[in-house]
């Protein structure tokens, strides 16, 4: 079968969570610097319109008819970044993404991986699936040590880079500090660390005089929040929706006013980050911990008091840069598997 398309992406899209939402944008823009055109990917995604508005074909992640067929005639399959292998809430992640690379390598697709945090993993048979999928790949990108140590140890070859969300133009640096706001984010989790963090925030921002506002990046997470309100738990004015359509705008005018930010989210706390506000981060993965550490501010873990939010350590404007040159070196290893029929 002629092969339409030259990447398949694959990911946790179309379920509402903006951090993978903006996970899709900026890999497709990576691919286009590339030269593969939106005409020229497919997006495997739970919700096909949410994925036509990104420009490109779009198919439902779970049709495995749809899903073969789109592998069928695409070059490579791109597991485009996120926490995709792990099972700290069940195995259904891991053996979702290794069923799409086995259905890749039985279609001919070329299965690769960019932006990836690998683990945690609680059972044997999560890790097995993830070591296997990974295993499959032509070319691994990570966006942590401890992702790129665990790969190691499998005897799997890895490259590390940033995010690939830092690739996409956002709101400028502002000056911390000055606004009157702290901005909050909560997502639910296992256990009561979204409360703890709810009552944290809320009493270090009555200490300081500040006012908390929420900030959503899913539905999930602004129904928390809510809850969380009513029940007196969480201490704020309101809980701002991000989407994808108006997340550009909205954070902009949310961090100009802002003294500081506590965020569970990846994401939230990627965009903070990168606008040099003060974040602390509740680290209820090792993903979340990770990106602190990289940065250079405070990981809360439930216990004890909220630490002080800091700014993040080191420059960011060659972070764009460098996630450019990583893709450029990994797309051209990718291409090189794909005309080589590996």
């Amino acid at each position: 079968m002629p092969r339409r398309w030259r990447v398949a992406l694959c990911g946790y899209y179309g379920f509402g969570n903006l951090g993978d939402e903006l996970l899709a944008e900026a890999l497709l823009s990576a691919l286009e610097r590339e030269g593969v055109s939106r005409d020229e990917a497919v997006l495997l995604t739970a919700n096909p319109g949410a994925g036509r508005a990104l420009g490109v074909q779009a198919v439902q992640r779970w049709s495995v008819r749809d899903v073969f067929g789109a592998l069928r005639r695409s070059d490579t399959l791109l597991l485009g970044g996120g926490g995709l292998f792990q099972d700290s809430t069940s195995l259904r992640s891991c053996a979702y993404y290794w069923g799409v690379v086995r259905l890749a390598r039985l279609a001919g697709a070329v299965p690769w991986c960019v932006g990836q945090s690998v683990g945690p993993f609680r059972t044997a048979v999560g890790r097995t699936l993830a070591r296997k999928a990974l295993a499959d790949c032509a070319a691994r990108g990570v966006r942590d040590d401890r992702s790129r140590a665990l790969l190691a140890q499998w005897g799997l070859s890895s490259a590390l880079s940033p995010d690939p969300v830092v690739s996409l133009p956002a709101s400028g640096e502002h000056s911390g500090g000055e606004g009157r706001t702290l901005l909050l984010n909560v997502r639910p989790w296992t256990d009561d660390l979204a409360d703890r963090t709810a009552r944290e925030a809320s009493r270090f921002a009555e200490v300081r005089g500040l006012s908390v506002t929420g900030v959503a990046l899913s539905d999930e997470d602004r129904r928390l929040m809510e809850d969380q309100i009513a029940r007196g738990v969480l201490a704020a004015r309101e809980v701002v929706l991000l989407d994808a359509e108006s997340w550009r705008l909205r954070s902009e005018a949310l961090f100009a006013d802002a003294a500081a930010v506590v965020s569970m989210r990846y994401h939230f706390g990627l965009l903070a980050l990168l606008a040099r506000l003060p974040v602390c981060l509740s680290a209820y993965d090792p993903k979340v911990a990770e990106l602190a550490n990289e940065w250079g501010v405070p990981a809360w873990t439930g216990e004890g008091a909220l630490p002080e939010p800091t700014r993040p350590a080191g420059a960011t404007d060659e972070l764009p840069e460098r996630f450019a040159d990583f893709f450029h070196r990994l797309w051209a290893d990718v291409r090189l598997a794909a005309e080589g029929g590996v």
